[in-house]
């Protein structure tokens, strides 16, 4: 499935919008509200990459943690490993990306 970007989804919203309320929403406030939804989608899908990558990285230092305990083997300690190097990469991913 295609998914619409932060622009396309607040305009089409905005449109939806102002034909709900007739003439009471001119051009103008349907611009207006289109900016102000895309704003809040943005800032939304920000804040939940953020919070992913906030995942991540505490499974990579749970992973590093697991890595360099005494206890495990060395089969387990490279799984360890491949899993921290795994969320690192994930949560470096989910930093750089943009909506």
């Amino acid at each position: 499935m295609e998914s619409l970007s932060p622009e396309v989804l607040a305009a089409v919203v905005a449109a939806e919008i102002a034909e709900a309320h007739g003439p009471i929403i001119d051009d103008a406030l349907r611009d207006e509200l289109a900016r102000r939804i895309e704003t809040a989608l943005r800032r939304m899908a920000r804040e939940e990459r953020v919070a992913c990558a906030a995942v991540c990285a505490a499974r990579q230092a749970m992973w590093e943690a697991t890595e360099n305990r005494s206890t495990i083997v060395e089969p387990l300690r490279a799984e360890a490993r491949a899993r921290s190097n795994e969320a690192a990469v994930i949560a470096d991913a989910l930093r750089e990306r943009e909506p």
